[in-house]
């Protein structure tokens, strides 16, 4: 079993946390919901997480 960087989630927490802050807030379930699927994705890392949701939920990302 590979092992994970200890901060890895706190990564993923504040970059959920700087899109929620972005995006309105009706559509913070989606994104809730799609984190949710990402992490138990067993082939999706930390930074294949954050990019996948910077290209579905980032304004500034798709600018």
């Amino acid at each position: 079993m590979p092992e994970e960087r200890p901060d890895a989630g706190s990564r993923i927490d504040e970059y959920v946390a700087t899109l929620k802050s972005r995006i309105p807030q009706m559509e913070h379930g989606a994104l809730d919901s799609r984190l949710d699927e990402l992490l138990n994705d067993s082939s999706a890392d930390e930074n294949d997480v954050i990019a996948i949701l910077a290209q579905e939920f980032d304004p500034q990302h798709n600018a």
